[in-house]
């Protein structure tokens, strides 16, 4: 089985498990969902203009980025494998506030807001679906919020424990826009990172 099909059955499977769907949703997605393989760290979709696809993280990362009017960049997000993403942009089809950005070696997988309109048509239960991947979306990230609070080597701990894929320093990312993630300074990272994990 190829990656693509892998990862279509992946994602039927995880919709299943929010509320059971029919097959015959599985086999529209196979046949209407593009992907992406990314080598390097690419653009997805840019600021100011809407979203088009909801997006599935098949393998790798997908990082929402702000950015102030002084240009200074913040991630807002870090969707890893398996992760859905269809946010108020793709919703509304207005443009986007943010960047979504693949990181190198992501494949993603993306439904178009057109195919989306004919799946609620053919699928009326994937239309609650939708309002329960985007309240558990919500709280997971209302949860990683809260978890920002506390000391820096717990949040830094924690981080690299989720993504570990993150270490070396500098490889998927690089420190100034981890430590917008965690939110803390750049030379705190660097400190704390130091002292937890030495070569």
């Amino acid at each position: 089985m190829n990656e693509y099909d892998e990862c279509v059955n992946k994602l039927y499977k995880d919709l299943c498990e929010y509320k059971p769907q029919p097959l015959e949703l599985r086999e529209y997605l196979r046949e209407n969902m593009s992907n992406k393989e990314l080598i390097d760290r690419d653009f997805l979709f840019r600021k100011n203009r809407p979203i088009t696809d909801a997006l599935y993280v098949g393998r790798g990362f997908v990082a929402t980025y702000g950015s102030s009017a002084l240009g200074d960049n913040q991630v807002l997000s870090i969707a890893k494998k398996h992760a859905i993403l269809a946010d108020f942009s793709f919703t509304a089809q207005e443009p986007s506030d943010y960047d979504l950005v693949g990181l190198a070696g992501s494949y993603v997988l993306g439904i178009s807001f057109a195919h989306m309109g004919v799946i609620y048509e053919k699928f009326p239960s994937t239309q609650d679906l939708s309002r329960l991947i985007m309240a558990d979306t919500n709280r997971k990230e209302l949860e990683r919020v809260r978890l920002l609070t506390r000391d820096a080597e717990k949040v830094v701990y924690d981080f690299y424990m989720e993504f570990p894929e993150f270490l070396p320093a500098g490889g998927l990312m690089i420190d100034a826009d981890i430590a917008s993630y965690l939110l803390i300074g750049e030379s705190t990272l660097r400190n704390v990172r130091a002292k937890l994990f030495k070569p």
